[in-house]
């Protein structure tokens, strides 16, 4: 009986420290699979020193995309010197033959002058003959004068060409050492990112982790905003939107409108395409929250074509750290959430857009 009291205790101790290491286990898995909960739960202090080294990863990303373009425009322009270069080669060597036959025709002219011409003439046959070598005289001029306007211009045009290519390799010179100072600007930024978490001492490799959770979660960011535009766009086209959900009224000498920010956020829903995004609507001002993201857009909308709203972003936050304008710019790249609102209203230019209390209001020519 004791035998088979101390076999139960053992075997309810071992279940017991099996599910304690489960459970650990399992918290551990927790922590490691979702590094957002981890930027969720940071203090006010750990958040002002992400939010400086974050500045600091937007603006090294500015700088490679300034130094990318850079490099591109520079080798587009040098392929264009290389084409520019073969082709003055070409008519350079035309011009230089050109100058060598009006050189002989010019040479054969001096030694027999106008005698020449006369002798031909005179010792024509018959009229006949006269005309016919009065002719080949003639083309033979008309062709000299036609050649020597043909030189005029290649020599004009080699000048065009030398001068763009001379300007060409000027901008060519300017782009690279704008390249360079981009470049040399990158490693500075890099530098003072490195000097910043150094100066954190024993919490340098904390910092450097979350500054690398946040870097991946606003690279994840970057990749949906990618094609976002351009779905929330084909959202509101193939929407099931009326006339009736633009609260039209008729005024004097033209039509006033409302699109609600309910509305909006009910076509966005239905979109199985769009993520989860809310807009909210405020006077003089529209905001647009991607919760799953931690992010926070907001700006001002613009007429575009006519027909067309553009939401034009101006300022945002990630994780409650603002974003730079070049790192707004880029999550629009590809594109602006536009609503032509021609396809769900009809053919109405639009005279004027104004953000109210949870509404746009616009207002457009009359129908008639």
């Amino acid at each position: 009986m004791i035998k088979l009291r101390r076999y139960i205790t053992g075997l309810i101790l071992v279940l017991c420290f099996t599910v304690i290491f489960i459970a650990a286990a399992s918290g551990q898995t927790h922590v490691v699979s979702d590094p957002r909960q981890n930027l969720e739960d940071i203090s006010n202090e750990e958040k002002a020193v992400l939010e400086e080294l974050f500045f600091l990863s937007q603006e090294i990303d500015e700088m490679n995309r300034r130094a990318e373009e850079l490099s591109k425009e520079s080798e587009s322009i040098a392929g264009e010197i290389l084409l520019m270069e073969a082709d003055i080669v070409k008519r350079q060597e035309h011009y230089d033959m050109q100058l060598d036959i009006l050189e002989k025709v010019l040479v054969s002219y001096q030694k027999n002058g106008m005698t020449s011409y006369l002798e031909t003439l005179l010792s024509s046959e018959n009229l006949t003959d006269f005309i016919k070598r009065l002719n080949i005289i003639q083309e033979l001029s008309r062709n000299t004068g036609e050649m020597l306007n043909s030189m005029e211009e290649e020599k004009n045009n080699l000048i065009s060409q030398r001068e763009a290519l001379i300007s060409n390799k000027t901008l060519l010179d300017s782009k690279k050492a704008e390249l360079e100072n981009a470049i040399t600007q990158k490693l500075k930024l890099k530098q003072e990112q490195e000097d910043f978490l150094n100066s954190l001492a024993e919490k340098k490799e904390h910092y450097r982790n979350q500054l690398n959770k946040l870097d991946q979660a606003w690279s994840e960011v970057k990749g949906l905003f990618s094609n976002v535009s351009a779905e929330f766009s084909r959202a509101f086209n193939e929407s099931d939107l009326s006339a009736e959900d633009f609260n039209l009224q008729f005024e004097f000498l033209s039509v006033k409108g409302a699109l609600t920010d309910d509305k909006m956020n009910e076509v966005i829903e239905k979109d199985k395409k769009l993520p989860k995004m809310i807009f909210s609507i405020s006077p003089g001002i529209i905001q647009l929250e991607v919760p799953e993201m931690h992010l926070l857009l907001s700006g001002d909308i613009a007429v575009e074509n006519g027909s067309v709203l553009r939401v034009e972003v101006t300022d945002g936050t990630f994780y409650d750290m603002k974003l730079e304008k070049p790192s707004i710019d880029e999550l629009f790249r590809d594109g602006y959430f536009l609503i032509d609102f021609r396809p769900l209203i009809g053919n109405i230019t639009l005279k004027s857009v104004e953000l109210k209390d949870g509404f746009i209001e616009f207002r457009v020519n009359p129908f008639f």
